[in-house]
């Protein structure tokens, strides 16, 4: 994201306007933050403005009645629920459900910026109060997943149930991928600082890609499998017996007790991963064994068995294949949400009053987390001391916030510029290519090299052309059409 927002101006959203005192903020029930938002996800961004509006002067409060933490008045923007219900009274009911949900988000956007302050403390304390129950998760995964490979080996050994061996190979591949995870997460806790200067919290992303490529790498094996089944007919009749459905059972009440335990636990990410993986392996483990039951007890359907092992191995293949792209793009510096940057946005304009203007914000993607960068203006007549000071409070500030692992801060004094000069091309310019004639012109001058009129009626060469007998031959009036159209002229 760039821009050039002062105290002055800023570019699409927010609605934040304000003189010399705390903000102005539309009223429009649409947009309670004066946004020019819409009821769709429009992005919200701070918008400060301290130039008459319509050119009247807006009305300000004494220093001493302002609000330090909150100098727009945001708070007492908030609506709550009684609030819009009056408002909204005559909509219809779909259209009250879209207001609804863009006053929620109002709020969290408001509540996210009166809080971004205290995130640093917050994670602190959550990682302090939460950190424990996050490990026992990954350990919890990590046992119950080897148990269950046993039992379901077992289970699928003792029937020959091809939907069964699926299930038993995701387990197999549940407890290499949890290995991968278990490793992974202790590297990112344990930082060797001379070795990786910043951390190494992207070696968990680095294993959650390593997890979703084990994991389509089964999916793909067990549809190869499945397909050669099927092709080979119907199988000797084996009855599935009680104790493998005992087994599978116990194995899908273990995996949802996981599920709900890493449900709660979610905003962390090897919680979140191992999540997912409980969820699916609900989803295969029941529908697995009631393909076996089925395709066992009911020869006539005996394919249902093969069928539900490749229907199961293609919710691996897409669950997790997504999940590996998703975490792929976090690699290469994907660009953070719209409201984590007008958050960014709102933190530095609010953060002193020396600071001018904001010249540039960007966030992105390294890893789970982002690495942000914040140009601001200041007077070319601010000492060095105070332009560091400013610059360095900020930085830190920044790196507070729950989602950001590095932030930098640079300090201009001039914002007339082209931001793009600041830093090396990313990609080489090229010449630009030569306007294309209209498509209508091009079919004309294509038809007419083949002796068609612009109506499409053929057209006799010798009216525009003149030449001698001698000098056209007959082989070259056979040339294909495809040739005569897009030959050379």
């Amino acid at each position: 994201m760039t821009s050039s927002l002062d105290k002055g101006k800023g570019q699409n959203g927010t609605a934040i306007t304000t003189a010399a005192g705390p903000a102005e903020i539309n009223s429009d029930p649409i947009s309670p933050l004066g946004s020019t938002a819409t009821l769709s996800a429009f992005p919200v961004e701070v918008q400060i403005s301290s130039s008459p509006k319509n050119g009247t002067a807006q009305p300000s409060l004494p220093a001493d009645e302002v609000d330090v933490t909150d100098p727009y008045a945001l708070r007492g923007q908030k609506r709550d629920k009684d609030t819009y219900r009056k408002e909204d009274s005559g909509l219809s009911q779909r259209r009250h459900k879209k207001v609804k949900k863009y006053y929620n988000r109002q709020n969290a956007l408001i509540d996210a910026y009166l809080n971004s302050a205290d995130e640093e403390a917050l994670e602190v304390e959550d990682n302090l109060k939460n950190g424990g129950k996050v490990r026992f998760a990954v350990n919890a995964s990590f046992v119950c997943n080897f148990c269950l490979f046993i039992i379901q080996l077992y289970a699928a050994i003792s029937t020959g149930s091809l939907a069964l061996f699926a299930t038993a190979a995701d387990a197999f591949m549940d407890l290499v991928s949890s290995i991968v995870m278990l490793v992974t997460s202790r590297m990112a806790a344990t930082p060797k600082v001379h070795k990786y200067p910043v951390g190494r919290k992207r070696v968990e992303t680095v294993g959650i890609i390593l997890f979703c490529a084990l994991m389509t790498t089964v999916a793909v094996q067990l549809i190869i499998e499945s397909g050669r089944a099927l092709g080979h007919g119907p199988p000797d009749s084996k009855q599935l017996e009680i104790i493998p459905i005992v087994f599978v059972s116990t194995a899908i009440f273990a995996k949802g007790s996981l599920f709900v335990y890493c449900f709660l636990l979610r905003r962390y990410p090897a919680a979140r991963i191992f999540m997912i993986d409980h969820r699916n392996d609900i989803a295969v483990n029941l529908f697995g064994l009631i393909m076996s039951i089925v395709g066992s007890r009911f020869l006539k359907v005996w394919f249902l068995d093969p069928t539900g092992a490749i229907c199961i191995a293609l919710l691996i293949l897409w669950s997790w294949a997504s999940t590996a792209f998703e975490h792929v793009w976090y690699l290469v510096g994907k660009s953070a949400p719209q409201d984590f940057l007008n958050k960014v946005v709102y933190m530095s304009i609010t953060h002193d009053e020396r600071i001018e203007k904001i010249d540039t914000v960007r966030a992105y993607h390294a890893g789970d987390k982002f690495y942000a960068e914040v140009d601001i203006i200041m007077s070319e007549t601010e000492p060095l001391k105070v332009t560091h000071d400013v610059a360095q409070t900020l930085q830190r500030k920044l790196e507070g916030l729950a989602d950001v692992e590095r932030a930098f801060v640079h300090v201009d004094y001039d914002f007339e510029h082209d931001v793009f000069e600041e830093h090396k091309a990313l990609y080489e310019k090229t010449k630009p290519k030569p306007a294309r004639k209209p498509l209508a012109e091009r079919v004309r001058g294509r038809l007419s090299i083949i002796g068609f009129g612009p109506d499409g009626t053929q057209v006799n060469s010798d009216a525009s052309v003149t030449s001698s007998a001698d000098e056209v031959q007959q082989p070259a009036q056979k040339k294909g059409i495809v040739a005569r159209i897009f030959g050379r002229r």
